[in-house]
């Protein structure tokens, strides 16, 4: 069986068409047999694929494009084998005619592997190459069938390792963030997007609300940006924040796509659909199944001044709950009087029903007929006083 795969073409001594010419020509690498030309010579391929850009005027943007076809270790397959299997690959692929190629086939690792270096101009009408995933996706099927027809076994199913079992651990398709990550698991070296996949098993496991999730994430040393606005969480490293490092920053889908064991948190959805379980499985059992690490038991088994800060969330919201009712019977009491005695007045409707709704617009309206029968009884009073006043006043006279 054969994979293939796509190489990005980043800078680095390898970004120009004459490095990475050079580098699959190597004679350490592979033979002059193990070499094939597509619509150019090898030996000349460096001239004829410039000479293909100055001809429709297309010397800037992407130079080539580069694959790699590869087998295991334990394929039965010699290096020339694997060299007509590429040759008969790019002879049969749609998506090459047109372009000038170089297959080299190198021999120089323990799996047999093939090199494309394909041209970025089509000599034929100077159209730049383009591919889909879908046309990546038949190419693969092309390759696997053309294996299979030469008796080799097929490529393995997406998910599955070249040993056709499920595949573990990390997956970051970087080659030098794949490096870095793994010296981190064997401890040669420290990584902060492992110690953030840390981190995030524990918060998860530990969190019932999005808050307590946020809180354990800082507790072990990142930041969460978690805004409704924006599509992505992103955690940041704080130690590498104030050390002024730009690589402290990493997303949680990228996470996910790194880690198998986080695969079901590639969004903010599932994220928090996974703390809420929490929350619902301590609700209904009263115990927190699910979780492999109690809170009390991480912090006893974090080390002194790391880790420390995690938080006993009962306990802390009670806490800031009587402290924010204080302070609002301290600053507006007058404020508070009146939400009691309507808290008061809607208990005493629910308790009372209907009756006690009837009860009380009952005496609402006696209390309104005795307030307009004193106000007309004093208007009288003083009518009368005044017409005496005036009758008095006319005898006098």
């Amino acid at each position: 069986m054969a994979i293939l795969k796509v190489v990005n073409v980043k800078a680095g001594r390898n970004a120009n068409l004459k490095g990475i010419i050079n580098y699959v020509l190597q004679p350490k690498k592979t033979e002059v047999q193990l070499t094939y030309g597509h619509c150019c010579e090898v030996s000349n391929a460096l001239d004829n694929f410039n000479e293909t850009k100055e001809t429709f005027g297309k010397k800037k943007g992407r130079q080539y494009y580069h694959f790699v076809q590869s087998f295991p270790p334990n394929e039965n397959i010699t290096a020339k084998q694997a060299h007509e299997a590429a040759i008969r690959f790019v002879e049969e692929c749609k998506k090459f005619i047109g372009f000038e190629m170089i297959a080299v086939t190198h021999q120089d690792r323990e799996h047999l592997h093939t090199h494309f270096v394909m041209d970025s101009v089509s000599f034929v009408d100077g159209h730049k190459f383009h591919i889909t995933k879908k046309e990546l996706a038949q190419m693969k099927e092309l390759q696997n069938q053309i294996c299979i027809e030469m008796g080799y076994s097929p490529a393995p199913e997406k998910g599955k390792e070249m040993s056709c079992k499920d595949r573990k651990g990390i997956s970051t398709g970087n080659s030098k963030l794949f490096q870095l990550v793994k010296k981190a698991f064997v401890k040669q070296k420290d990584s902060y997007i492992l110690n953030c996949h840390d981190a995030m098993l524990n918060a998860v496991k530990m969190a019932k609300t999005k808050e307590q999730f946020i809180q354990l994430m800082h507790a072990q040393g990142f930041e969460t940006e978690w805004k409704e606005n924006k599509k992505h969480i992103v955690f940041t490293d704080i130690k590498l924040k104030k050390s002024g490092s730009k690589k402290c920053k990493v997303r949680l889908n990228k996470l996910a796509q790194y880690f198998t064991d986080l695969n079901d948190f590639q969004s903010k959805e599932e994220l928090l659909n996974g703390i809420r379980k929490n929350g619902t499985s301590i609700s209904r059992n009263g115990t927190d199944n699910n979780r492999l690490v109690d809170a009390g038991d991480y912090k006893q088994q974090s080390k002194p001044g790391k880790n420390s800060g995690i938080i006993d969330f009962s306990a802390e919201y009670e806490r800031f709950s009587a402290e924010i009712d204080r302070k609002r019977d301290i600053s507006k009491p007058e404020k508070n009087t009146r939400y009691s005695n309507e808290l008061a007045g809607i208990q005493q409707k629910a308790n009372g029903g209907i009756a006690g709704k009837t009860r009380n617009s009952n005496e609402r309206e006696k209390t309104g007929i005795l307030q307009r029968d004193s106000r007309i009884q004093e208007q009288h009073r003083d009518s009368i006083k005044k017409f005496k006043t005036r009758r008095w006043n006319g005898n006098s006279r």
